[in-house]
């Protein structure tokens, strides 16, 4: 039986998605290409062993390992981790939360009350338009110039704590071999090489967003942030409950 594999389908991946294509690793396993809480779910059934998971739901997680030498994150602007708003930030009361990813969903809570200090309503609805919200991935592309607003949360995470942003990291169920973490390991920084190299049909915009804006190494650094983020977000009073798409 082949390993099932989850990863985001988002462009921020392109790099992971790019390598493990030249690598052939999609004959060697079974992949789903989700948003980010589907990796998170598709762990947590059983049905994937290899997960590109949102670090928002670490910690709802069965028994795994954080692997691996990449992540996606950001030091400093992200642009697709944002909050669109119809007003200024002092007018907000309430803001429509994405349920693609938890982390950003608490990210955004732990910016209310320790950055900009208010107490704003948090909900989840797919109806109708939203004066404030949280959105992500690739549909900020398309949106963001709807809104007058935009604040940047990996800019404001910066902001509060010095440190970099992870969003997403590689965990694996216990017992998956080592050599396929370190060939999962080989796939991405293959993708990483041919993106640093311009060796891509990106365009121009995809390319500096995958090279300005996104940050692939889990370094010390990052390492410290995830530590940083996780003891925060375990210390939000009222947790909201992620529904799923």
């Amino acid at each position: 039986m082949k390993l099932r594999i989850a990863l985001v389908e988002y462009l921020n991946t392109w790099p992971f998605s790019k390598g493990i294509t030249l690598s052939g690793l999609e004959e060697e396993f079974d992949f789903f290409h989700v948003p980010p809480a589907q990796c998170a779910e598709l762990f947590k059934r059983g049905e994937a062993d290899i997960s590109l998971c949102p670090v928002g739901a670490l910690s709802s997680l069965p028994s795994h390992e954080v692997l691996g030498r990449y992540c996606i994150g950001a030091d400093g602007p992200v642009e697709t981790v944002m909050l669109l708003s119809k007003l200024p930030l002092s007018q907000i009361t309430s803001v429509r939360l994405d349920d693609h990813s938890r982390t950003s969903n608490q990210l955004i809570q732990i910016l209310a009350r320790d950055l900009w200090d208010v107490d704003w309503d948090f909900y989840f609805s797919n109806e109708g338009d939203a004066e404030s919200c949280l959105m992500i991935g690739d549909k900020v592309f398309e949106h963001r110039n709807k809104f007058p607003f935009h604040y940047d949360l990996a800019s404001a995470w910066k902001s509060l704590t010095g440190l970099p942003m992870v969003f997403a990291v590689w965990v694996a169920r216990p017992g998956v071999p080592r050599e396929v973490i370190q060939a999962l390991d080989d796939a991405c920084a293959l993708g990483l090489r041919l993106l640093t190299t311009g060796q891509h049909q990106l365009q121009p915009w995809q390319s500096a967003y995958l090279t300005e804006k996104i940050s692939y190494p889990l370094d010390d650094h990052k390492q410290k942030a995830l530590t940083h983020f996780l003891e925060k977000a375990a210390s939000l009073q009222t947790p909201l409950v992620q529904k799923q798409p």
